[in-house]
């Protein structure tokens, strides 16, 4: 694909640096004799604190962002996750081919804690960085022969790379900017990045504890997605390359349906996008936790060929985790998912119901 490209060298190079670091070097004053270790969270401390002061008194500039904790805490997480569909193709029931497929994702992140931040007496920032890699594999058990496991398409790969800027106010409310790079790409035959965006979003948080301990979560968010693939002509090119048809002639029957090879679907999923969820957290002993939830997302698109038009995605779903140790647990997952899309002269052919359950395996270590 060609286009820009998101570099993913500060991710690659963070965890060797954090690793490295010496644990009694996160406590070292920015004012002592001796240099700080390189990527120690004071080093965007001291920026950012620079720019914030109240106003003076006899006593001189009072900060207004105070670092409560300079330690970087990196984490890693493996994770393996068995799943089944009942509308791999995501169709409507008049046009379903396929009543059911199963896959298989195999994750691999990092996450990257950045040190705690008051600002005031009352508020706290905990900024984080987060690299995921994952790899799917469609109908590994083949129930469909070999059809959907060679499918490129069908099994990709995706990196993600997100920083969120969490800030926890008073009485359990919460305020997260963040903003996700998405990138997913084939590993069957050539390899090929099917498209990458860019999501800023916006969420307000808001937890009731209840006096069983139990916790009920509702969040707010926005959110806009910049998204870039291939145009026609592009296609058409690895298309060519793939199959030994004729760019040409592929090239004539686009001219003749009155289309150009500039266009395609190089943005089509831009758009700005709403959300609503509600959950209620249960813990039940001191290793089982149950989590019923239910969301509401709207995506109005804006441009491309997809302008005007409007998704709207139900989800009611239940999750049950399992830790077993601190570090290995296994979850649970069946939901149930409705979308309905309108705008559109094709708003049946792009709605469809579906559920979804799977089991998930996970390992997690804290540096």
């Amino acid at each position: 694909m060609t286009g820009k490209k998101f570099s993913f060298s500060i991710f690659l190079f963070l965890p060797a640096f954090a690793f490295a670091q010496p644990a009694d070097s996160t406590n070292a004053s920015s004012s002592g004799d001796e240099p700080l270790p390189f990527l120690n969270a004071d080093f965007f401390a001291d920026s950012l604190a620079e720019a914030y002061t109240l106003e003076e008194d006899p006593m001189g500039a009072q900060r207004l962002l105070q670092v409560r904790d300079s330690a970087l805490t990196p984490s890693v997480n493996v994770s393996s996750s068995f799943n089944y569909t009942s509308n791999p193709f995501k169709q409507p029931k008049s046009s379903k081919t396929h009543n059911k497929s199963t896959s298989l994702d195999l994750s691999l992140s990092f996450n990257l804690g950045l040190g705690e931040y008051g600002i005031g007496d009352e508020v706290v920032c905990a900024p984080a960085l987060s690299f995921i890699q994952m790899r799917s594999f469609m109908d590994p058990i083949e129930d469909y022969g070999s059809e959907f496991l060679k499918d490129p398409g069908l099994n990709t790969d995706t990196q993600i790379a997100s920083l969120s800027l969490p800030f926890i106010l008073p009485n359990d409310f919460s305020l997260v900017f963040s903003h996700t790079y998405t990138a997913p790409s084939t590993y069957r035959g050539k390899k090929q990045q099917l498209m990458y965006s860019n999501t800023p979003k916006l969420s307000f948080i808001k937890n009731f504890i209840l006096d069983s301990g139990d916790t009920i979560s509702f969040s707010a968010g926005a959110s806009y997605t910049f998204s870039e693939s291939d145009t026609l002509e592009e296609q058409f090119k690895q298309l060519a390359d793939s199959t030994g048809l004729s760019f040409a002639f592929l090239e004539a029957i686009t001219v003749q349906a009155g289309q150009s090879l500039a266009d395609g679907p190089a943005n089509l999923q831009d758009g700005t996008g709403h959300e609503i969820s509600i959950s209620y957290t249960k813990l039940v002993g001191e290793k089982l936790t149950l989590v019923p939830s239910f969301s509401y997302f709207s995506t109005a698109f804006t441009e491309g060929s997809n302008k005007s038009r409007k998704d709207i995605v139900y989800n009611a779903g239940l999750s049950a985790n399992f830790a077993f140790f601190e570090w290995l647990s296994i979850s649970g997952l069946s939901n149930f998912s409705w979308k309905r899309t309108s705008g559109t002269e094709e708003n049946a052919l792009l709605s469809f119901d579906d559920f979804i359950g799977g089991v998930t395996i996970g390992v997690n270590h804290s540096f």
